[in-house]
């Protein structure tokens, strides 16, 4: 393996794991054993399954981005291991009290419950540090992904991905080409998660992603906007296929229900669409699609609706 190389299935099971466990980590602050298997099945799968349908790009990650999360994942191991060391010796501390009886026959109890207190203190000083090392670390690791433009659960271009994007098309005194914006939102989204799970929820955000990419063209960007929002860009179409386009999503979303445990989720999509014009700036064009959204959420959900 070269130096500036991470294995990359080591790499997405790692982040697929990672995003289950801040999933779960927001709703409660223990996991049980079998709960936890859940969730390395879980991502052990999302690995295999990108990897099948060709998402994982082997030669993808002998980029800049590998050395600088190859840095961090030494720093995780070095913390890791200063961390153990530390315990380490604790623990021997703790051996040698057990033994050391001073020569007394008799064990001095208050002096055994001081020595312990001091190495309590210890302990929980360390992992206070280990705890503060790993925050820092995932800090970094967040602004890693904002570097890479992924969103790293649905493995579509990320919100400063499509400020960048747009930003560039906008610097230009004239558009090259006709650009459709559109805005999507999960219905009911939220009582999905409280009636499946998170892990539901992501699933589904998942499914989507892959729905978007499948039955758009090679010239269109899709966008994780946030949580449950996703923006679309139609490159070099007119009206009637930027509308042909929407309402083929609103079909698929419709027709095909992901499955999580068996059971088969129904997700509809509502659907506000704009025209990129010249004089836009990004917040214009992100006022006139949320519009359109807001107005399709209001007519009923699962529609198409257009504010130019």
């Amino acid at each position: 393996m070269e130096n500036n190389q991470i294995n990359p299935f080591l790499f997405h099971f790692c982040k697929e794991l990672s995003i289950h466990l801040e999933s779960v980590a927001s709703r409660q602050s223990t996991i049980a054993p079998a709960e936890f298997a859940e969730l390395v099945t879980n991502a052990t799968h999302e690995v295999l399954e990108s990897y099948a349908s060709g998402e994982i790009d082997l030669l993808a990650y002998r980029n800049t981005c590998a050395d600088e999360y190859k840095e961090l994942a030494i720093k995780s191991i070095d913390s890791y291991t200063q961390t153990n060391e530390q315990i380490g010796k604790i623990s021997e501390e703790q051996a040698s009290l057990l033994d050391n009886k001073n020569g007394d026959s008799l064990i001095n109890f208050e002096k055994i419950t001081e020595k312990f207190n001091d190495i309590q203190t210890h302990l929980s000083d360390e992992v206070s540090r280990a705890n503060e090392v790993i925050y820092t670390l995932l800090e970094q690791v967040k602004s890693l992904e904002v570097k890479t433009s992924l969103d790293p659960l649905t493995k579509t271009f990320n919100r400063y991905a499509l400020h960048e994007h747009l930003r560039a098309v906008l610097e230009k005194e004239t558009l090259d080409f006709d650009i459709f914006v559109l805005m999507i939102d999960v219905d009911n989204f939220k009582l999905i998660n409280d009636q499946y799970g998170h892990i539901a929820g992501d699933k589904v955000l998942i499914f989507l992603a892959k729905v978007f990419k499948k039955a758009l063209r090679d010239g269109d960007r899709v966008y994780r906007f946030g949580g449950e929002e996703f923006i679309i860009l139609l490159n070099r179409t007119d009206l009637e296929g930027a509308q042909l386009a929407a309402e083929r999503l609103l079909t698929l979303c419709r027709n095909n229900k992901p499955l999580f445990q068996n059971k088969q989720i129904s997700v509809t999509l509502s659907i506000g669409m704009t025209k990129v014009v010249e004089k836009d700036t990004i917040d214009t064009i992100i006022e006139r699609s949320d519009t359109a959204l807001y107005r399709a959420k209001n007519n009923g959900k699962d529609r198409l609706e257009m504010e130019f």
